[in-house]
């Protein structure tokens, strides 16, 4: 949604309607290694584990790959412990520095795991589902709704490093990820909630069908195939702008 806000509006919208989150979680099969271990409270142990292999995205590619590293500082401080070195610094030419309470963590433009690591990156998150169905890794960081819609088993993560709830987004902006680092391509992402909003944009010829899309889109209708595929409406909607009256927020 922050894009309708920082490109659209008020040029190109006149109003944004933030109504879904996703979420984080750590994917895996029945033939992942511990399978029948693994739980919440638990997973970071699983990862650490020398026999088991784990991946993410790479984050100069994908979106769900930087956030991935994101999840790890914020577990790293929620429970107290060194997991992002563990579990990537030590395994790749990712950097990480510390100051104040956040986390900077530079994604070179050349980032790979190191030789003989247990750690897999590939391009975009959905690479590595074949990877998992094939027990060539073991767990992955995935979105919710991919694991949902690929039939995955996952673990879901505390809402305090999950990225979904945008009440912890004070905590997720102590994360800072520095995509390209030490290339003119360099960009700086900073921990935010997933949320999706949605817009008409004022040059749009079938307004009256938009609306009544819309209309569905935020029913009960709506609602129930979103949380079925693993996208959950907000509690409340957050709205920007000037909503047309003919959209039903509930």
């Amino acid at each position: 949604y922050r894009l309708i806000n920082d490109m659209m509006m008020p040029s190109y919208a006149e109003f944004n309607i933030a109504f879904a989150s996703n979420k984080m979680v750590l994917a895996y099969t029945d033939k992942s290694k511990y399978s029948d271990e693994i739980n919440s409270e638990n997973w970071f142990k699983m990862l650490m584990r020398e026999d088991v292999k784990y991946g993410f995205s790479n984050p100069n590619d994908d979106p769900c790959g930087y956030r991935s590293p994101m999840v790890l500082a914020l577990a790293e401080k929620y429970y107290g412990l060194d997991l992002l070195r563990e579990l990537v610094v030590d395994k790749s030419n990712m950097i990480v520095k510390k100051s104040d309470g956040e986390y900077h963590i530079y994604i070179p433009k050349d980032f790979a795991p190191k030789a003989g690591s247990n750690l897999v990156i590939r391009s975009k998150s959905v690479d590595l589902i074949a990877l998992l169905e094939s027990g060539a890794i073991d767990y992955a960081f995935e979105y919710k709704s991919v694991a949902i819609q690929h039939g995955l088993k996952y673990v879901e993560l505390p809402p305090q490093i999950d990225l979904s709830n945008p009440r912890f987004d004070e905590e997720y902006g102590r994360v800072h990820v520095y995509l390209f680092y030490g290339t003119d391509e360099q960009k700086e992402v900073v921990g935010k909630s997933i949320v999706y909003g949605l817009t008409i944009p004022k040059c749009a010829e079938n307004r009256d069908l938009a609306i009544k899309f819309i209309n569905l889109l935020l029913s009960d209708v709506g609602r129930e195939i979103f949380e079925k595929n693993g996208q959950s409406f907000l509690d409340r909607f957050i709205v920007y702008g000037n909503v047309p009256r003919e959209i039903e927020l509930g």
